[in-house]
């Protein structure tokens, strides 16, 4: 269940990113499921990681990362390991829970976005 409301959420965040990031900003959608050992042997060997962040978006020079979670989702060993492995790096990476948050981490790293939450 917990898939399907993050399956949702991240949806809704997509959707949202496509107007709300700067002129210039490049977002990237990555696919981290659990889709069986056979496509995990895979996604490991052509150098997929596990715990990477479900979005990544390049502007300004800077590549920022947000890791998406149902309001009760929890980070695996995997993803806390490779957050710290990306912030040790110099990369900025955010936990999210909503549209709401996703802006919030957005304006903390200084990138304007276009628009605003209406309730």
């Amino acid at each position: 269940m917990t898939a399907h409301i993050e399956d949702r959420l991240h949806q809704h965040i997509w959707n949202a990113l496509q107007f709300i990031l700067p002129a210039g900003a490049v977002p990237q959608s990555f696919e981290n499921r659990q889709n069986g050992a056979r496509e995990g042997a895979r996604r490991k060997a052509r150098g997929c990681l596990p715990g990477w962040p479900d979005l990544g978006i390049v502007w300004n020079e800077r590549t920022y990362y947000i890791e998406l979670k149902a309001p009760k989702g929890r980070l695996s060993p995997e993803q806390k390991a490779k957050h710290a492995e990306l912030r040790a790096a110099g990369a900025k990476v955010g936990v999210c829970r909503s549209l709401d948050e996703v802006i919030d981490f957005l304006r903390s790293v200084g990138m304007p976005v276009r628009a605003e939450v209406m309730a």
